[in-house]
C-alpha cells in the first residue's frame, strides 16, 4: 500500500471511529458522508456510492440539522468531484436552504462558496462572483478579519480567468498565509501560483510551485488535485516546447483513476494541441474530434475558447484562411463573453464594498473593547436587578398563564381558519385552471389516439396544454411558464387568454406568427409603459399545427424541442433557443417549420420537468437522453400503456425526493 492509500485509510478510519462512538444521528450522518466523499476523492466510487445509500436511509424521519445540512452539501460534492455540475448544484442549493433556515453561519459560507465555484465552472463567472460576494459579507458579519483561504483562492482563481494576473498572485498569497496553519491544503494555492506564473512566461517558478502542488496534492491523499496538477505541468511543458515531456504529464493524469469528464476533456484537448504544435495535424484533428464529442456527450462548454482556436489554427496550418478566420471570430467572441469590463467592474465593486464593511466590522469590534471595561460593572449591577425582577415577574406570569392560554385556543383557531381560506382559495384557482386547459373531448376529437401525463408540483401548475380547431388544422401547445405553483399558475391563465385571442381575434394561425404576436403581447402586458421594474417572465412552448387529412406537421418551438417516433427511430425536431417573453438579446422571429408525418408515427411534446427530475439510486437527473430511451421502449403500446409507463417511470425514477418542477407529456399516434 503507498503513502497516498495509508493516508486515505487513516482519515476514513479515523471518520469511523467517530462513527462508533457517537450517539448523535445527526452527527453520524455527517462523518458518513465525509468518508463517501474521501473515497470518491480517492477514486473509489462503488465503495462511497455503497456508504452513501447506507448514510441515506439514515435520512429518513431526520429533522434538520448541521448532519443533514452537511450529507446534502457533500452529496453536492460527490457529483462535483465527477463534473456533473448540475447535480451538484441541486444537492449544494439544499444544503444551503437548509443551513439557513437552522442558522449554521459558517456551513452556510461552505455552501456559498461551493455553489460559487459550480458558476465558475460553467463560465458564469457574474453569478459565481454574486454568491462569493454574498460569502465575503457573510465573513465580514462573522468578523473574519481576513476572509478565509478558500474564498481568496476563489478569488485569486477568477482573476487568472480574467488574466488579471497581479491581482490573482496578491489573493493567491494572501491565502497562503492563512493556509500555513491547514498545510494539507495548500496543493490548491500552489496550483493558483503555478498557474499564474505560467501564463505570466515564468516557467521556472511555475514548474517550482506546480511540483509543490502534485507533492501537498500526493501527501493530502487528493487524486483529482494531483490529475489537475498533472494537466498543467503538460500545457507548461508544451509552452517550453517540451513535447515528450507534456505527453508523459497527460498519460500520469489519465493513469489516475477518476470518473471526472471535465478532466477528461482537458487531457484531450491538451493532446490536440500538441499534436497542432509539432504540425501533426491528423491525429490533432483526431483529438479535436473527441473533444467536441466529449462537449455534447456531458453538455460542458468549458473549454468552447480553446476549442475554437485550436480550430482556427489548425485551419490556419492548412491554409484555409477563410475557415481560420471563422474560427478565429468565434474565438474572440467566446473570450469577449467571458473577459468582459463589466465583469471585471462587478469584481472590483465587490471587494470595495467587502473592504469597507470588514473595516466597519473591525472598527465596532474596537469600540466594544474600549467600553468593555467601563460596562462589565453595570452588566453587574444589571444582572442583580435582573434577577430580583424575575422573581417578581415569574410570581406576576403564572396568574396570567391562564388568560394566555385561552387566548391562544383563540388565535390557532383563527390561524387554521385563515389557512383553510387559502387552501380554498388555491383549489378553486385550480378549478379556473383545469377549466381552461383543452378537455378531453375537444382532444380526443381531434387526436384520437393520445395520452396526457399532467403532474404538477403543488396545486396548481406553471406548465399547461391548450387546444383550439381551425381552418387551417388542430392546433395544440404544451406551455411550460416562467415558475411554478401559484405564481406559475398566474402566467398560465395570461398565456392561455393572449394565445386565444390571438388565434380567434386575430386570426393568426401559423405557429410561428402565433409566438411572435404573443411574446409582442406579452411584454407590453408585463412591461408597461413607465413601469420601473424590468419582467423578464415568459413561456418555453411547442406550437404544432396538425393537417390530419394531408398528415402534416407544422410547428414552430421556443426553447422546448420535442420527439416524433417513427419505426422505432427518433427525430428530435429542435427549438429555437429563445423564450416566450422578453429576453437580454434583440428578439427574431420564430422558425417555422414543416414535416411530412406518416401513419403509426409518434409525436411526444413535453416540458422541462420530466428530464430535470432528481432520483435513481444516485439521485441525479434523468436526462433527456433516459427521456428519449423511455419513449423507444413505450411507442409500441396503447395510449393508456403508454401513460402508465410513463407516469411509473417518473414515481420509481423520484422516489423519495421531492418532485423539482411541474410535468407534462403528452403523445399521439397519427393515423
Amino acid at each position: 500500500m503507498n503513502a497516498h492509500s495509508q493516508n486515505v485509510e487513516r482519515k476514513i478510519d479515523s471518520l469511523k471511529k467517530l462513527v462508533a462512538s457517537s450517539g448523535k444521528s445527526d452527527d453520524i450522518l455527517a462523518w458518513k458522508s465525509q468518508i463517501a466523499v474521501i473515497l470518491i476523492r480517492a477514486g473509489n466510487y462503488e465503495e462511497s456510492e455503497r456508504v452513501y445509500q447506507e448514510a441515506l436511509k439514515e435520512t429518513k424521519g431526520l429533522a434538520p440539522g448541521k448532519g443533514l445540512a452537511t450529507f446534502w452539501h457533500n452529496r453536492g460534492n460527490l457529483f462535483y468531484y465527477i463534473s456533473e455540475f448540475d447535480s451538484a448544484l441541486f444537492y449544494y442549493e439544499k444544503g444551503l436552504a437548509m443551513r439557513r433556515k437552522i442558522h449554521d453561519s459558517e456551513g452556510e459560507l461552505k455552501s456559498l462558496n461551493n455553489i460559487g465555484g459550480i458558476y465558475y465552472m460553467l463560465n458564469e463567472h457574474q453569478t459565481a462572483l454574486s454568491y462569493y460576494e454574498e460569502g465575503l459579507r457573510k465573513e465580514a458579519e462573522l468578523g473574519f478579519e481576513e476572509g478565509s483561504q478558500v474564498y481568496l483562492s476563489n478569488l485569486g482563481t477568477i482573476y487568472t480567468s480574467l488574466k488579471l494576473y497581479d491581482k490573482a498572485l496578491m489573493y493567491f498569497r494572501k491565502s497562503y498565509s492563512l493556509y500555513r496553519e491547514n498545510p494539507k491544503d495548500l496543493h490548491t494555492v500552489y496550483q493558483g501560483i503555478g498557474i499564474v506564473y505560467k501564463e505570466t512566461e515564468q516557467y521556472d517558478s511555475s514548474e517550482y510551485y506546480l511540483k509543490l502542488a502534485l507533492k501537498s496534492g500526493i501527501d493530502a491523499g487528493v487524486p483529482s488535485q494531483v490529475a489537475y496538477t498533472y494537466v498543467n505541468l503538460a500545457t507548461l511543458y508544451n509552452k517550453q516546447m517540451k513535447q515528450s515531456l507534456a505527453l508523459e504529464s497527460l498519460k500520469n493524469a489519465r493513469a489516475i483513476p477518476m470518473q471526472d469528464p471535465l478532466l477528461e476533456m482537458s487531457i484531450v484537448g491538451n493532446m490536440a494541441a500538441i499534436y497542432l504544435d509539432n504540425k501533426n495535424l491528423d491525429s490533432a484533428m483526431v483529438y479535436m474530434k473527441q473533444l467536441i464529442h466529449l462537449e455534447k456527450l456531458n453538455k460542458i462548454e468549458k473549454h468552447q475558447e480553446d476549442l475554437s482556436k485550436l480550430y482556427a489554427y489548425y485551419y490556419f496550418m492548412q491554409k484555409d484562411f477563410i475557415s481560420g478566420l471563422n474560427y478565429l471570430e468565434l474565438h474572440e467572441q467566446y473570450r469577449d463573453s467571458i473577459y468582459n469590463l463589466e465583469t471585471v467592474k462587478q469584481i472590483n465593486e465587490m471587494q470595495e464594498k467587502y473592504e469597507s464593511e470588514k473595516k466597519e466590522k473591525a472598527n465596532q469590534l474596537l469600540q466594544i473593547e474600549n467600553k468593555s471595561y467601563r460596562t462589565t460593572r453595570n452588566y453587574l449591577y444589571l444582572i442583580l436587578v435582573t434577577v430580583l425582577a424575575a422573581l417578581l415577574g415569574a410570581f406576576v406570569a403564572y396568574s396570567k398563564i391562564r388568560k394566555k392560554n385561552t387566548l391562544l385556543d383563540s388565535q390557532n383557531r383563527i390561524i387554521e381558519e385563515n389557512q383553510k381560506e387559502i387552501l380554498d382559495s388555491i383549489q378553486y384557482a385550480r378549478r379556473i385552471q383545469f377549466a381552461l386547459l383543452a378537455s378531453d373531448t375537444l382532444i380526443q376529437k381531434h387526436l384520437p389516439e393520445h395520452f396526457v401525463f399532467f403532474k404538477p408540483k403543488a396545486v396548481v401548475s406553471g406548465d399547461f396544454y391548450w387546444a383550439i380547431p381551425t381552418d387551417a388544422g388542430f392546433i395544440y401547445i404544451t406551455g411550460d411558464c416562467t415558475g411554478h405553483g401559484v405564481p406559475g399558475a398566474f402566467m398560465s391563465l395570461l398565456f392561455i387568454t393572449t394565445l386565444r385571442q390571438t388565434i380567434t381575434e386575430y386570426n393568426i394561425q401559423r405557429p410561428d406568427l402565433i409566438l411572435n404576436r404573443v411574446r409582442e403581447e406579452i411584454v407590453k402586458a408585463l412591461n408597461p409603459e413607465g413601469s420601473k421594474v424590468e419582467s423578464r417572465d415568459g413561456m418555453d412552448a411547442v406550437v404544432c399545427l396538425l393537417d390530419a387529412s394531408k398528415r402534416k406537421l407544422m410547428y414552430a418551438a421556443a426553447n422546448n424541442s420535442f420527439y416524433i417516433v417513427r419505426k422505432n427511430a427518433l427525430l428530435n425536431c429542435k427549438a429555437d433557443k429563445m423564450p416566450v417573453g422578453k429576453s437580454v438579446e434583440e428578439p427574431v422571429d420564430f422558425s417555422y417549420n414543416e414535416i411530412q408525418l406518416e401513419k403509426g408515427d409518434m409525436v411526444y411534446t413535453f416540458t422541462d420537468g420530466f428530464a430535470d427530475q432528481f432520483g435513481g439510486p444516485l439521485g441525479k437527473k434523468y436526462k433527456y437522453k433516459q427521456f428519449e430511451n423511455l419513449l423507444l421502449s413505450v411507442c409500441g403500446l396503447t395510449m393508456q400503456e403508454q401513460k402508465t409507463k410513463i407516469e411509473a417511470a417518473f414515481e420509481n425514477w423520484k422516489g423519495e425526493l421531492e418532485q423539482l418542477d411541474d410535468v407534462c407529456v403528452i403523445g399521439t399516434r397519427i393515423s
